[in-house]
């Protein structure tokens, strides 16, 4: 469904995200710009990257960034703070902070 597979179980990917600057919706279209760069100058493992773009694209399709903000102020930017993008074993898109995972509101 989110371009991950069950075989993909063990490759799961993790991105620390900075809000220290901006929202949530931001950093996770910079990381995807970030990694659209770094896919195209091969620079790194490209199946690394491949999984990290499916990830930050599923987030950016599935979020809905404004509840998000509203339910977790830290999520609308300006705060410091450990905050990670990761995905469960069907490829749903996740935020783990404060060592709990969040299960965003969908749109």
């Amino acid at each position: 469904m989110y371009g991950f597979g069950h075989a993909d179980v063990y490759a799961i990917v993790k991105i620390q995200l900075d809000l220290k600057r901006h929202c949530i919706e931001t950093e996770i279209k910079r990381r995807h710009e970030d990694a659209m760069t770094r896919y195209f100058k091969k620079a790194g493992n490209r199946e690394h990257i491949e999984r990290e773009l499916v990830l930050l694209e599923a987030a950016l399709t599935v979020f809905d960034f404004r509840t998000l903000r509203s339910q977790w102020p830290m999520l609308a930017g300006g705060q410091a703070g450990d905050v990670y993008l990761s995905h469960d074993p069907d490829g749903r898109p996740f935020l783990m902070t404060g060592g709990k995972c969040v299960h965003p509101p969908v749109k």
